[in-house]
């Protein structure tokens, strides 16, 4: 082994030991509270959705009376309303990247009532900070598919749960008039890029030209990027489950961030990537292993292709509202 793979190695071994640590922790607090199960979610937004979308139907599989979502801090909010899911803990971006090295190198993927919530991986010294997925096809399945199946093992078509927002609890009472003629974008995305900032300048000027203000979805996220024009709307998960829906339109590149929306009432434009030239920009339901209308609303969403030789007629047909 030589000095670099030696050095891995150390960081390695260090990463781990913090992450048996906290797994020891949780393992140890369920453990004393009999019907309870904690799913780890260690990637990003969207990951996270999914598995509270299907907690209900999973807490129902496996007859378990208590679910707990362990999630980084800035998701854990988005997750919290959630039908199935009984109690989040947030936990910061080290942590859970410490709890992921423990579960990708000790394989214990779901034991002493903790599963862990992705596919399973495995690391090299080569590429020290990539997690390689080990079926990273999983033969052409959806997402969901592969989240019900092959991560939370519950039977394919589960029934998806609701958000529950508690009462009492809204956007203020001013937002519904101050949205009502604005419409939310959201060009950022930490996975799915490939969509110039270009052709979000151009969809502004043209939806502002047919008199509707623009805003800017921003997390305060290193890869957000505020479009010239755009009023900046900086949210936090639960401020966008509540707000979202008072916008005349919400478009997202699709991304964690559309997986959210559709989970509420919000009408949503979905682009996605990956268009031929010559084929329809309209998404055909199940054509798409990335559909949101997966999550079960097929109304108020708008799935389409980006093409980069057809902007403006993309923008023509997602403008058209």
């Amino acid at each position: 082994m030589n000095p670099k793979e030696m050095e891995w190695l150390k960081s390695v071994c260090s990463i781990y030991s913090a992450g048996e640590q906290i797994y020891q922790t949780l393992a140890g607090a369920i453990g004393d509270k009999p019907g309870t199960e904690a799913v780890v979610s260690p990637a990003n937004l969207g990951d996270t959705v999914f598995i509270a979308s299907l907690a209900k139907a999973y807490k129902a599989q496996y007859g378990i009376n208590s679910l707990i979502m362990v999630a980084k801090e800035r998701q854990a909010a988005a997750v919290e309303w959630m039908e199935g899911i009984d109690a989040v803990v947030g936990l910061t971006d080290e942590e859970i990247i410490a709890l992921r090295y423990f579960f990708v190198i000790s394989g214990k993927f779901y034991e002493n009532g903790v599963r862990y919530g992705h596919i399973p991986c495995y690391i090299t010294p080569e590429y020290p900070d990539v997690f390689f997925h080990v079926e990273p096809g999983f033969g052409g399945k959806s997402l969901m598919r592969v989240w019900e199946e092959d991560i939370l093992q519950i039977p394919a078509g589960s029934p998806i749960g609701d958000i529950v927002i508690p009462p009492g609890i809204s956007a203020p009472a001013e937002n519904a008039q101050k949205y009502a003629n604005a419409v939310l974008i959201a060009p950022a995305a930490f996975t799915n890029k490939g969509i110039p900032k270009s052709f979000w300048e151009k969809l502004t000027v043209r939806l502002k030209e047919k008199g509707y203000e623009v805003y800017n979805n921003s997390g305060g996220l290193y890869y957000d990027d505020i479009i010239d024009g755009t009023k900046e709307f900086l949210s936090s998960t639960t401020d966008l489950i509540l707000n979202a829906p008072l916008f005349k339109r919400v478009i997202s590149v699709r991304s964690g961030f559309t997986d959210l929306v559709c989970r509420t009432t919000a009408e949503l434009t979905v682009l996605h990537l990956g268009g031929d030239i010559d084929a329809p920009l309209e998404v055909e339901y199940g054509s798409r292993f990335d559909d949101v209308r997966d999550f079960g609303r097929m109304e108020g969403i708008y799935p389409y292709v980006y093409v980069s030789e057809r902007e403006d007629e993309l923008i023509d047909l997602i403008s058209n509202f």
